[in-house]
């Protein structure tokens, strides 16, 4: 494929990444926010999965069969089982600003500054062959697709143009400004988009592998699974045991928690804590939708590229598709590896660029007393720099690791040294947030020796080897082969040195700390992590400072990060809540610590502190005065939160009693209409009764037809006052639930005959034809009969009576659906207006438009339908358009 093509589309694909960028920095301008959403922050949850998943799990299958899974088992269990841990550690994040890994460990330690610059080294030291991983799989993956072969020059290297792009991406989206509380939106939602990208990509080459190259996963492994080599890698009985899965997963799960990019969308960018709730299940699918086709893909590529080992596995993805010449497939393939790979290094590099800054370069540069006397009030410009230089020195590194290391490994190797490295943080991490009398000592000499076992065990041999594969000089092999002796059978490197690396960092980080003294920081540290769901508000911290300060240098301070107007705001907001006056001299406690918080969200915690140090006089708090302190404020918390739920308990209490109140008045509305009507509805009959008795009775020589006319209008008012009196009655039982229903099986053509002779005779007056229509046998209908006649002869007579003066005709049809019994009767008569749709079942309601053939009625037939038909547990629904006709649907469950 051409390269021209190939970098016209990269560069296009990070065209595409600048404008999702910018549209979420737009939205957040407008105070709206794309990112703060569970899928959202699921799918940047998977930059987990770089080019390591997407070309190296393809090497690993042939390597080791299904221990491939292992490192997406890891971060799987810790979604399901100890997601509760990551909420811990995103509550104290929020609560303490913290910026970063390094940062985390270095507040709960007393705000250490040693413990943050050993754990940024670490992660340099791990990352930036990480990154050199993720250019590699860019550059070798467009070496194979355009067949190109790169110059030695790093100028002729495409990769490094694109290394290039990533700096810009980073650099704008990631350092353009450096606010308080600041979150990436434009980078954290491109990435992602990127999540979706790779997934899409690869299961597009998975798929195409699968089931165009073979018949299925069937088809598969009965082609391909001969290969004595594959079948090897399958073999669970020939492979070394459980250990070195233990080890991987226990390795992927600390990573997935504690890799600095990692840490920065789970912890850093989190939005919202009850994103977290969704991404239990989401990130799991995700981990299974991109390793779905991963043993296909491998049994394919190791048996067709059988005769032809200078393929390697790690290039399966690309190299199967181009092998049958569906290069618009490989394409796809490339841009999905490419996006693993830029994913990792964006979010990998703004990580690593903000421990750099904030934990080692600008405490360093505070320590110099003239650098501090002139900049404490100007550090903002510094940090932002720093930051902008650190990532260009990052990429830098991996472009430079790649160019001369990276050729030697393969990616899975790169990928499992660099989690053994960050495992390192798992038990001082996970001891610091449960374990109150973890020091700052135990953590360091922990960590310190965690790290040494893995730099001389995984890094050192490499780097003290000859060409032959032997160690330099004799010393170094016999300092090796002390080491050797400590090699567990069964385990492989990545295990061995998993397993001692942190049970030496464990047993040290326990014993130290149990040996040494918590100093009154720590304390305060360790109680504030450690029951952040008690003191989980920024403003609780204060009640552990004590000292002197001016309100002066704290304003000044602040002002110098954020900006006089932004200060001017929160001040005046701050001041107000907590009733502080900004014009006394000496700050209030509060103060302190909230100049504190707000600045360590921009430049870290361990250098906040160092700024504030230098312009307050602190004094020292002793552990009991905090633990006195903290169980006072903790009792000021309960009492206001027991006051709150008090006042939320009347609020909904008030609530219920006002919402009672109105259904009382509008029930008595109710029935005032109610008895308003009724009176009218009996009045008019009686009147009309009345004055036809005395006529009959003034008029003794009345004549005999008359008189007979007379008195069939007084039976016929006389009928429909006593279908009143029922149908009120009926209504009163139905609304009171007092009646009883009495089903039994209903045998439809004799229901439909019964109903039909009862309506004859008002049909025939009315000029009516009627017709049924039964679609299908219907057995097992059961109701109750007399009420469901009931219901039907009023919806029959309703129909009849606003049929067409002409050639009017009423059809009732009897269907079943999914497990329903409809009844539809339909009419061709003047229709029902849309307006009076909704009304037409209330009582006492009657349609304006009945037209010359009105009936005189109640107005409660088609209510006590409806009553009919809920008590049945069904329901009636209605379509009618003017001068249309009409049509009811009743449906009752069978």
């Amino acid at each position: 494929m051409n390269g021209f093509l190939i970098s016209v589309v990269s560069v296009l694909y990070l065209g595409f990444l600048f404008y999702l960028a910018f549209v979420a920095e737009r939205f957040k301008s407008k105070k709206k926010s794309l990112i703060d959403n569970p899928y959202v922050y699921a799918l940047s949850l998977s930059v987990y999965c770089t080019a390591w998943t997407f070309y190296g799990s393809v090497g690993r299958v042939k390597q080791t069969g299904l221990e491939f899974l292992s490192v997406y088992i890891g971060p799987t269990l810790v979604m399901l089982l100890g997601w509760s841990v990551l909420r811990k550690i995103i509550r104290i994040s929020h609560v303490h600003s913290i910026t970063s890994v390094a940062d985390f460990i270095s507040a709960r330690y007393g705000k250490y500054r040693s413990l943050g610059v050993w754990v940024t080294i670490i992660s340099l030291l791990a990352g930036i062959p990480y990154i050199g991983l993720q250019i590699k799989a860019i550059s070798k993956s467009f070496e194979i697709l355009s067949g190109m072969t790169h110059g030695q020059y790093f100028y002729q290297e495409p990769a490094f143009y694109i290394s290039m792009l990533l700096v810009v991406f980073t650099i704008l989206f990631g350092t353009r400004k450096v606010q308080a509380n600041e979150t990436h939106e434009g980078m954290i939602f491109a990435i992602a988009a990127e999540g979706i990208f790779k997934l899409l990509a690869f299961l597009a080459v998975g798929i195409f592998v699968t089931f165009w190259m073979n018949d299925g996963f069937a088809g598969v492994f009965e082609k391909h699974y001969y290969q004595k080599e594959i079948q090897k890698a399958f073999d669970f009985e020939k492979q070394p045991g459980y250990g070195n899965w233990f080890m991987h997963i226990l390795v992927s799960a600390f990573s997935f928690m504690f890799l600095p990019r990692q840490f920065q969308v789970a912890v850093v960018e989190n939005q919202n804590e009850n994103n977290l709730k969704q991404a239990i299940w989401l990130l799991p699918l995700y981990m299974f939708l991109i390793d779905i086709f991963v043993i296909p893909i491998a049994l394919t590529g190791s048996s067709l590229f059988a005769a032809n080992p200078s393929i390697l596995a790690d290039n399966y993805v690309i190299e199967l598709p181009l092998s049958v010449s569906a290069n618009i497939i490989a394409l796809i393939a490339y841009i999905g590896g490419f996006s693993a790979a830029t994913g990792m290094i964006i979010v990998e590099t703004i990580a690593i660029s903000t421990m750099l800054t904030n934990s080692l370069v600008l405490p360093a540069l505070l320590e110099n007393k003239r650098f501090k006397e002139k900049y404490t009030f100007r550090i903002i410009n510094f940090a932002v720099w720093i930051r902008r230089g650190a990532i260009i020195l990052t990429v830098l590194l991996g472009f430079f690791y790649y160019k001369t290391v990276a050729s030697y490994f393969s990616l899975v190797s790169i990928g499992l040294i660099a989690f053994v490295a960050i495992g390192q943080f798992g038990p001082i991490i996970l001891g610091g947030i449960f374990w109150k009398g973890a020091t700052k000592a135990g953590a360091l000499v922990g960590l310190l020796s965690g790290f040494t076992i893995w730099l001389f065990s995984l890094i050192l041999p490499s780097l003290l080897t000859d060409s032959s594969g032997q160690y330099i000089n004799t010393f170094v092999a016999g300092f090796f082969e002390f080491f050797a002796h400590f090699k567990i059978q069964g385990f492989d490197d990545i295990s061995n040195t998993t397993f001692w690396s942190l049970l030496v960092n464990s047993l040290l980080y326990f014993v130290v700390s149990m040996c040494t003294e918590v100093t009154p920081s720590e304390a305060k540290q360790a109680l504030l992590f450690v029951d952040v769901f008690k003191y989980s508000t920024k403003e609780g911290q204060s009640v552990l400072w004590k000292g002197k300060a001016r309100n002066e240098h704290l304003i000044e301070l602040l002002v110098s990060f954020i900006g006089s107007m932004q200060a001017k705001e929160e001040l005046e907001d701050f001041a107000r809540k907590n009733n502080i006056d900004l014009k006394d001299v000496t700050a209030d406690p509060k103060l302190v610590s909230y100049v504190e918080n707000t600045i360590s969200s921009i430049i870290g915690t361990s250098t906040a502190r160092m700024l504030v140090a230098s312009i307050t006089k602190e004094e020292v708090v002793s552990i009991d005065e905090i633990l006195e302190v903290l169980k006072r404020s903790q009792k000021i918390v309960e009492d206001n939160q027991e006051l709150k739920n008090k006042t939320h308990q009347l609020e909904k209490l008030s609530k219920e009693l006002k919402t009672t109140n109105e259904k009382l008045q509008k029930s008595d509305t109710i029935k005032n209409e109610f008895l308003t009507t009724v009176t009218h509805e009996i009045r008019t009959p009686l009147t009309s009764i009345k004055a036809l008795s005395e006529i009959i009775y003034d008029n003794e020589d009345l004549e005999f037809e008359q008189k007979k006319i007379f008195l069939n209008t007084i039976i016929e008012e006389t009928d429909r006052l006593s279908r009143l009196v029922n149908q009120v009655l009926d209504l009163e039982k139905y609304e009171s639930g007092k009646h009883k229903l009495i089903k039994k099986n209903i045998d439809i053509p004799q229901l439909l005959d019964n109903v039909f002779l009862r309506m004859e005779e008002l049909a025939k007056e009315r000029n009516v034809k009627l017709k049924s229509f039964t679609h299908k046998e219907i057995t097992g209908f059961k109701a109750d009969e007399d009420k469901l006649i009931q219901l039907l002869i009023n919806l029959l007579s309703n129909a009849i009576k606003f049929s067409r003066a002409e050639n009017g005709w009423v059809l009732l049809s009897v269907d079943t659906s999914k497990k329903k019994v409809l009844f539809t009767i339909e009419d061709n008569g003047v229709g029902i207006p849309q307006e009076m749709q909704s009304r037409i079942f209330e009582k006492f309601y009657q349609a304006d438009n009945q037209g010359s053939m009105k009936e005189k009625g109640s107005g409660l037939g088609l209510s006590i339908t409806k009553k009919i038909v809920e008590i049945h547990k069904g329901s009636v629904f209605l379509e009618s358009m003017p001068d249309k006709g009409t049509k009811v649907i009743v449906s009752f469950p069978n």
